[in-house]
């Protein structure tokens, strides 16, 4: 018999207009975790490591997501996400809404464990279809991580 953690990603990206609340779409996409994020889930199990995955990036890179993956093709902001746990399915939740000063298609979005870009380590990354935001759209990004 084979045992072991396994972790299920799923994001859900919405485009939401600022002024208004409406939500103008929504796509849910699983995901890649990746092998720096596996080896860091190892290390806070047996004590190695103690610095959670509590921030979300998102980003403009095209290039589809893979296990080797340490970064996002293209990031263009990143923040602190509210983090949960609920306790049915075993669940990490993180979600933050981004407001954005220009125009971007953003691509990507991935979970980090440190605010800076150097040296912070990824958890798992996802690619999809180009959300369009700008000064008068955000866009919430949520990931609910399950254990089993």
């Amino acid at each position: 018999m084979k045992e072991g953690i396994k972790y299920i990603a799923i994001w859900t990206i919405e485009r939401i207009e600022k002024a208004t609340g409406k939500v103008l779409d929504s796509e849910i996409i699983k995901n890649t975790v990746v092998n720096t994020g596996l080896e860091r889930a190892a290390k806070l199990l047996n004590g190695m490591s103690v610095t959670p995955f509590t921030y979300i990036a998102v980003g403009t890179g095209a290039l589809p997501a893979g296990v080797g993956d340490l970064a996002l093709g293209n990031e263009t902001t990143r923040a602190l996400a509210t983090a949960t746990y609920v306790a049915s399915g075993f669940k990490s939740v993180l979600t933050y809404t981004f407001s954005f000063g220009g125009v971007y298609a953003i691509t990507e979005a991935g979970c980090f464990d440190q605010l800076v870009v150097p040296g912070s380590v990824m958890f798992n990354r996802s690619v999809f279809v180009a959300k369009n935001v700008d000064t008068t759209i955000t866009l919430k990004v949520t990931v609910n991580i399950s254990h089993s």
